[in-house]
């Protein structure tokens, strides 16, 4: 059989402790390499972060093996998230295999009453408030609510409520009894599951590099551009930077520990330059086939370009009904609009939850880039 490097993840409550030993014990006599805290892998000097080890830990295992009992561990403020969560974001993400074993009480309940009540709390939410709940807020609900089951912690329906909608399938865990690691694994390897760990840096340095390749391509083309009769040649200038701007993933950060890819674009299909002249901002030049107006007053809120002008900052805007993404960047008296693709998934919703990702996304998808536009912004279209 073929060996993997096994992590497994779980609150430290007693009901999973025994449980825990005795699928390292198992999985180890199988041949393979299972990580656990409690044996081979804490504790760390005093210097080391040990969620961030936790994290390293599972990037470099194949697969992720969870138990989910009643208690739901250490809640990390700024991340909104226990790091039992953050292991399982880490996998997800990372594109691991990932094995889960719920209490069969605490699943029924969850199944049975708890989901929809997270469901329609959601919705109330956004009906409401125009935005989802904080993962605080959720919790203090569920925390109030008579008809969930006090014994367990409200982060545990939490949890739950993130696999389902993931739709990660949840095997059942009885606490009494053992579980047939040697049948499990071995037809779980038979049909192929084991993932080799990502090269990360690797990845992260081919990625610079062709960040500086690409922006040094950019600067090429612009400086070999020749001007019109009537001036600099806007078209081809807004062309050279937005086809540049290719596909890329959005990726949502919780707190400092753990980042997973929460949706996509695809590359930018045109771009318009707006100038101030007064209270107004007029047209200057357009690419691609995308809508364009004359000029927009500067107190027009329903204009991305005015609005970016008045924030004096750049930023990402979306559009539902037409599934678009709108990277404004300002600089001096100009605004640049690039017009990107949505993913299929995004919605309003969507967009207001993770709004700050997608604005980071793709206003920092390339800094390289960011500096030649803010450069053609304030000097070759001045």
């Amino acid at each position: 059989m073929a060996k993997a490097k096994i992590f497994i993840s779980s609150v430290n409550e007693d009901g999973l402790k025994r449980l825990r030993k005795e699928a390292f014990d198992e999985l180890r006599q199988l041949g393979h390499e299972p990580v656990m805290w409690e044996e081979n892998l804490g504790p760390w000097p005093a210097y080391a972060d040990p969620v961030s080890k936790c994290l390293e830990a599972v990037g470099e295992a194949d697969i992720f093996l969870l138990f989910v009992g009643s208690r739901g561990g250490t809640y990390y403020k700024e991340a909104q998230r226990t790091v039992t969560h953050m292991e399982f974001i880490q996998a997800h993400d990372k594109g691991k295999t990932i094995l889960v074993f719920a209490d069969t009480s605490v699943k029924a309940a969850f199944f049975g009453t708890v989901r929809k009540w997270i469901d329609d709390f959601l919705e109330q939410c956004m009906a409401e408030s125009g935005r989802p709940p904080s993962t605080d807020e959720v919790l203090a609900a569920l925390r109030h609510h008579p008809g969930v089951p006090a014994h367990v912690d409200p982060y545990v329906w939490f949890l739950l409520h993130d696999l389902s909608v993931r739709n990660v399938y949840m095997d059942d865990l009885s606490l009494g009894v053992r579980i047939d690691w040697p049948t499990y694994f071995s037809d779980l390897l038979r049909r192929g599951s084991m993932l080799l760990p990502l090269k990360n840096s690797i990845i992260e340095n081919g990625r610079r590099l062709a960040q500086s390749d690409e922006a040094f391509r950019l600067l090429s083309e612009l400086a070999s551009l020749q001007p019109k009769a009537d001036g600099p040649d806007y078209e081809a200038v807004l062309g050279a930077v937005a086809s540049r701007m290719t596909a890329g993933r959005i990726e949502h950060r919780y707190g400092q520990y753990v980042s997973e890819t929460v949706g996509g674009y695809d590359a930018c299909i045109g771009a318009t330059l707006y100038v101030r002249e007064g209270d107004k901002m007029r047209f200057v030049a357009k690419w691609g086939d995308v809508a364009w107006n004359r000029s927009f007053r500067l107190d027009d809120k329903s204009s991305y370009v005015a609005l970016t002008y008045q924030m004096n900052k750049d930023t990402v805007h979306y559009t539902q009904s037409k599934s678009m993404f709108y990277g404004c960047f300002k600089h001096g008296e100009h605004v640049l609009t690039l017009h990107c693709p949505a993913g299929p998934d995004w919605d309003n919703r969507k967009y207001v939850t993770y709004q700050e990702s997608v604005n980071d996304a793709i206003m920092n998808k390339n800094p390289y880039l960011v500096f030649l536009v803010k450069l053609v912004l304030g000097g070759l279209l001045a």
